[in-house]
């Protein structure tokens, strides 16, 4: 079968948490469609201890921002924590001074903690929870500001989890972030539908990339157990995770005037993970 491809020259788009995995693949796509691209990421900041895992590094972000140099795109990286609404605010300002518009907001920046719902620290789950949920919000607040005053169109897209359509064990704090972003965006689409901004989710499975290497690594028995309870993350023979380009034509396909009448929807792409 063919790829899809999409046309988004000059449209100017946003990436949290684009310094690696995910992220970096849809700034790369989007480049390569001919958007201007902007990228974001923690930088030189530090959770310290509450997280184990950082989604990306200052050196991460600046490799981002080369790789999209050489494919001859305009872009821009900056730095910010996206749990934060004074640097939130100075992100979507900066990206509006180099750009003078923003057209399209990916929330994808993201972490993970893994343990017992009796034994996650509260500073686990408030970091969780202040990345993976009010992240969004505070990222999707302030891009509907400037695409509302604009009077559209516009794209929010937010990077869920199927982990915010079922339940998984060992993940409370993820699980109830994930699920509260199904319901954000619902809320976020009726909202902005008269302004022309459409508002949705995409809901991956599993995906191969660095922050899964590092989960393997450091709880393999935590992946057997769940593996055990929930089956593998994918119904399809021999495929057991999915690529980032998997992820990346659902999130261009909601970017793009195909998915103009779409709007508020939780979409799975897993593999058919959540269908059993």
């Amino acid at each position: 079968m063919g790829t899809a491809s999409y046309d988004f020259t000059d449209d100017v788009v946003l990436i949290t948490g684009a310094s690696r995995g995910l992220g970096r693949d849809f700034a790369l796509s989007f480049a390569r469609a001919g958007a201007k691209v902007a990228v974001n990421d923690l930088g030189d900041q530090s959770f310290g201890d509450e997280v184990p895992y950082e989604t990306g590094t200052a050196s991460d972000l600046d490799e981002t921002l080369a790789e999209l140099t050489e494919l001859g795109a305009d872009a821009i990286a900056v730095s910010a924590d996206v749990s934060d609404e004074a640097q939130v605010e100075a992100m979507i300002a900066a990206v509006l001074e180099r750009f003078g518009r923003l057209d399209v907001l990916v929330n994808n920046a993201g972490v993970h903690s893994n343990a017992k719902s009796w034994e996650m620290t509260e500073a686990q789950w408030d970091r969780v929870i202040d990345v993976d949920l009010k992240g969004p919000f505070l990222c999707g607040k302030h891009a509907a500001r400037h695409m509302v005053e604009r009077g559209g169109p516009g794209r929010i897209i937010t990077i869920s989890s199927s982990s915010g359509l079922v339940g998984i064990p060992d993940q409370v704090g993820y699980q109830s972030a994930k699920h509260g972003v199904v319901g954000q965006v619902k809320t976020l689409a009726l909202e902005l539908a008269p302004y022309n901004v459409t508002v949705n989710a995409i809901c991956p499975t599993v995906v191969t990339s660095p922050m899964l290497d590092h989960l393997v690594e450091t709880g393999k028995a935590y992946f057997q157990e769940v593996g055990r309870l929930c089956g593998a993350s994918t119904v399809f023979p021999g495929l057991e995770n999915l690529e980032p380009v998997d992820v990346s034509h659902a999130v261009q396909w909601l970017a793009s005037d195909a998915a103009r009448y779409v709007t508020g929807i939780a979409l799975p792409v897993d593999g058919g993970f959540t269908c059993k």
